[in-house]
């Protein structure tokens, strides 16, 4: 087995001929302000250069699903793997790169791919990694367990998927179960990959930065703890934000390679450091990691990339141009009859107000704060949620979201995905008091009609 990464989530795995590519992205998503890191500079040809035969997309988000990527492989009877939702959704959004040989697999079952690989499917167990509880949920990540046939070698590899503790305990016996071998190799990412604390306006960012970066190399450890592998590398959840916001870049909460290392307990398992075309292979029951190889191909200096994309405009940017405050308030009132009608059908434990503060052109100052001057304020819609169900005491949330307006209207209108945007860095928010309840954000999801 040979594991080969690129990016963010973007791995290959190669066993004798036979590669799957998992979450193919390249430059900037469509769908929010994210630019994968390192940047590779011959885009196009990536895919036809690595040539998969099998590709497995673990979910809807942008920097996992990329079609721009996907489009440009030229070899369209390739093999696409995903989960077996509820929804076709994934299916129909992948369908649209020219790319329609689709399969969906049953989460937990093992499926012998050819002579070199074999899969399972993990699908999503909790909502969030902090185990918080929630009452609004649904069906998003996956993660995935690849085996070579060759050696029985498993490579588990989390991407986005917020698997708790105890879910790890379960992935790790059923590894056992259906594979007959322990997990050798495993990727998590490593601090945030949300819009936690960059996009929080009203915060100490630095403050929250160190402080969330410290629990997720705790977290870490813990889970490679419970998994136990030969070798661990740190991927997913790695990005730079692009255009107008991308002052926000110096409050991402995520470690650096050195400090994942120097938690680490380097004596029970070795720690690599893969991004950017790195290769690790298996020889003689022992994993060696490759030099980089055509590093010419890839910019590794945030400034360069920075000054090259920081004034490419965001995906809604040409969209609603000429919408008015008359347009945006019909709706949002036909999305607010939606949105409280499926709230209706959840046993909600917690209360909140989301007040929305709608601006011509969201400007960020020099300290990533709101330029209020700038941004042309135009009107505040808002959302109060206060169930009948039995409420926990000092359970309520107050969440201020600052948005575009074409933005607002086209999530309003479901030409844009919430969830992709909340967490997306083209939101910035305010929160009172600051603690995070799933259920504010997730409720979002259904703010919306055609």
């Amino acid at each position: 087995m040979e594991i080969n990464h690129i990016s963010n989530s973007f791995i290959n795995v190669k066993v004798n001929e036979s590669v799957i590519t998992c979450d193919p992205w390249v430059g900037n998503t469509t769908c929010n302000a994210w630019l994968a890191y390192p940047l590779y500079n011959n885009q196009k040809s990536i895919l036809n250069k690595i040539k998969p035969n099998f590709i497995y997309i673990s979910h809807l988000h942008g920097d996992h699903l990329h079609l721009p990527t996907l489009s440009k492989y030229k070899k369209k009877n390739t093999i696409v793997i995903i989960k077996k939702f509820n929804n076709s959704r994934l299916k129909n959004e992948i369908e649209k790169s020219g790319l329609t040989k689709i399969i969906e697999l049953d989460a937990w079952k093992k499926y012998k791919l050819n002579k070199d690989l074999s899969v399972c499917i993990i699908p999503q167990l909790s909502s969030n990694t902090d185990e918080i509880e929630e009452q609004i949920n649904y069906d998003l990540d996956t993660s995935i367990l690849i085996q070579s046939n060759k050696t029985g070698k498993v490579f588990f590899n989390n991407v986005d998927n917020p698997l708790s503790i105890k879910d790890l305990k379960k992935i790790k016996k059923h590894s056992k179960k259906i594979f007959n071998s322990e997990i050798d190799i495993t990727c998590f990412s490593v601090g945030a990959a949300s819009e936690y604390p960059h996009c929080f306006t009203n915060i100490n960012r630095e403050k929250e930065k160190k402080k969330i970066i410290q629990n997720s190399l705790k977290k870490l450890k813990q889970k490679l703890n419970v998994l136990k592998p030969k070798v661990f590398f740190p991927a997913g959840g790695s990005y730079l934000i692009y255009g107008k916001f991308s002052n926000l870049n110096k409050f991402i909460a995520q470690p650096t390679f050195r400090q994942i290392r120097d938690q680490l307990d380097t004596q029970k398992y070795k720690v690599f450091k893969m991004e950017g075309e790195s290769k690790i292979k298996e020889k003689n029951n022992e994993w060696i990691l490759s030099k980089k190889i055509e590093k010419n191909n890839f910019i590794y200096e945030e400034k360069k990339i920075n000054d090259i994309y920081k004034k490419k405009p965001y995906f809604f940017s040409k969209d609603f141009k000429n919408i008015s405050i008359k347009n945006i308030d019909a709706q949002f009132k036909k999305s607010k009859i939606n949105y409280f009608e499926i709230l209706k059908k959840f046993p909600i434990k917690t209360k909140w107000k989301i007040n929305f503060f709608i601006y011509k052109n969201l400007i960020l100052n020099a300290k990533g704060k709101i330029d209020y001057k700038k941004s042309k304020y135009l009107k505040e819609y808002s959302l109060l949620n206060q169930t009948e169900n039995k409420q926990k005491k000092n359970s309520f949330s107050n969440l201020s979201c600052h948005v575009d307006y074409n933005l607002f209207y086209g999530l309003l209108k479901r030409k844009y995905v919430w969830n992709t945007a909340l967490s997306g860095s083209v939101v910035m928010f305010e929160r009172k008091p600051n603690f995070f309840d799933p259920n504010v954000t997730f409720s979002l999801n259904f703010l919306g009609s055609h």
